[in-house]
């Protein structure tokens, strides 16, 4: 064969089997896998609380929705399956994101509340329900009901002992009083207080870090609930003497033991008992103090002069600088506050002819009564007014703490009877003090400008604005956002006003979409000044 005919013969051969390779590859599509696509991913409205959820045990958790190109697996499912049925709530669950494929599958964005595990697992086919691998969860539960609803203390069912129930408090123990059994600063639920029961809300932590300071104080318990997934009883605690109510929150019921008041230190021999009486009723009021000498070899019947206390106050110093008791000032002749030589109080006997074992009645009145306040809204500014609960806020009212409240609302101690409205809700440096107090309260928010639109129109507010989100519409992509009116507060209230008035707070109602943010706790804040 010549080389013409090789070449002739190669060519065609060549030429043959390029054409059975492209016949081949038209006839046999090509297999590589087709991933899905992420057509929606945004942040979750609803509240935090109803964003808990727990494992199914069904698929695994992936570092993005299981069906995207390179997603990698964060937790096999027999580690999901663990965790579901872990009896520890720092294996808690927070969805924080939902995510929807072009297939129609949802996935949620998790994480368990120690932050050990984060990522992406399958949701089922409607968002913002919990479905698929997902499911709600509560992570806390009403408790038992105890054995009996009896006072009486002579069953065990009735007793104020605190070790390790899990069933709900009886009667006896619910009106019982209690201190902290051991404190310290242990962060194992017994020895601190929480702002809700430890781990049963995301980055819901310590009240204080240390009680040892409230070694004496005693506690009243205000609520109670179960951690689901550990059984055991949790309190809500409330100091019986609001000088320690910095320490409010919630604690182990078995981290408590029954205490009573403090009784007074009263040494006949060394210390003078101070009583006080109400000038309104003429009845001397059940809280007492002592002064007690540093001094040793002293009798009863002997002259208090020259003595000092561990302070180094003489009686004296001690009358002038010991408060009066909660509820109550003292009834002053003249001036504001305590003369050093107590010569604007009614003291009985004279305090400087006092004898070891005396009691001195100190003359004092009761504090005149809190103003509260009721919110209204209005949609447009001088509009009407409708009331507002507590369920339209997204958080619920604005808490403030016990400073703000008194820096927003008139004293209670001074002796005037009445107030000017303006004064306290007006809009100057030196008459906002509710808004003032309002703005810096837990969940206050400040919407951006632009960020806000009257209801009904397409008036974007030009400034920035302080305020609180409210309930959801236009399918939970939309808020509603409520201002304080200092003008319309100002307007739908008589000019003067008793102590211990209601004032109707005027919210102005706006409209955003920006995204609700977690709940931020106030450990301080609550909503006594609201009337009930």
């Amino acid at each position: 064969m010549n080389n013409r005919v090789k070449k002739s013969l190669f060519v065609g051969l060549a030429a043959l089997g390029f054409v059975a390779a492209a016949g081949a590859a038209n006839a046999n599509p090509a297999s590589a896998k087709t991933y899905a696509k992420v057509v929606s991913n945004k942040t979750l409205t609803a509240n935090a609380t109803d964003r808990n959820v727990n494992f199914t045990g069904n698929s695994a958790l992936y570092s993005k929705a299981g069906t995207l190109k390179g997603a990698r697996v964060k937790a096999s499912k027999t580690t999901l399956n663990g965790l579901a049925s872990s009896t520890s709530s720092k294996n808690n669950v927070r969805a924080y994101r939902v995510a929807t494929t072009n297939r129609g599958s949802v996935y949620y964005k998790v994480v368990t509340y120690d932050g050990q595990y984060r990522g992406w697992i399958y949701g089922g086919k409607t968002a913002n329900v919990f479905g698929g691998d997902v499911e709600s969860y509560s992570t806390t539960t009403d408790p038992k009901a105890a054995a009996t609803t009896s006072s009486s203390n002579s069953s065990s069912a009735t007793s104020t002992s605190t070790s390790n129930q899990t069933t709900g408090l009886t009667d006896a123990q619910k009106s019982a009083t209690y201190k902290i059994a051991t404190t310290g600063t242990s962060n194992d639920g017994t020895q601190v207080t929480y702002k809700t029961p430890a781990w049963t809300q995301y980055k819901q932590g310590r009240v204080i870090t240390d009680s040892s300071k409230y070694k004496d104080a005693t506690f009243k318990i205000t609520d109670q609930t179960t951690r689901t997934r550990e059984g055991d009883l949790w309190v809500k605690v409330e100091a019986t003497d609001s000088a320690n109510s910095a320490a409010n929150g919630w604690i182990k019921f078995s981290g408590l033991t029954t205490g009573t008041t403090p009784t007074d230190n009263f040494d006949a021999n060394k210390s003078v008992k101070i009583a006080y009486r109400d000038v309104t009723t003429g009845k001397t009021i059940d809280k007492t103090n002592a002064w007690t000498t540093a001094s040793a070899n002293t009798k009863q019947g002997d002259a208090t002069t020259n003595n000092v206390d561990n302070s180094g106050r003489s009686l004296t110093d001690y009358l002038a600088s010991v408060a009066a008791p909660s509820g109550y000032s003292y009834k002053l002749s003249s001036g504001t506050t305590v003369n050093p030589d107590l010569s604007n109080l009614t003291i009985t006997p004279a305090a400087t002819t006092a004898k070891f074992g005396d009691t001195l009645t100190v003359d004092v009145t009761p504090n005149a009564k809190a103003t509260k306040v009721q919110y209204y809204y209005e949609s447009a500014a001088n509009g009407s007014i409708k009331p507002m609960s507590a369920s339209d806020f997204a958080y619920g009212f604005p808490a403030l703490t016990t400073d703000q409240q008194n820096s927003a609302f008139p004293s209670t101690t001074d002796s005037s009877d009445s107030f000017n409205v303006a004064d306290y809700f007006g809009d100057t440096k030196t008459t906002n003090k509710f808004e003032t107090a309002l703005n810096a309260a837990d969940n206050a928010h400040v919407a951006k400008a632009g960020s806000l639109t009257s209801p009904g129109t397409n008036n974007k507010t030009g400034n920035p604005h302080t305020g609180f989100f409210g309930t959801s519409f236009n399918n939970g992509n939309s808020r509603y956002f409520y201002v304080f009116n200092s003008a319309d507060t100002i307007s739908n209230n008589t000019p003067k006003q008793s102590k211990g008035a209601t004032i109707k707070v005027v919210m102005q109602q706006f409209e955003t979409n920006t995204q609700l943010p977690d709940k931020v706790n106030n450990q301080n804040g609550n909503t006594d000044y609201i009337a009930k």
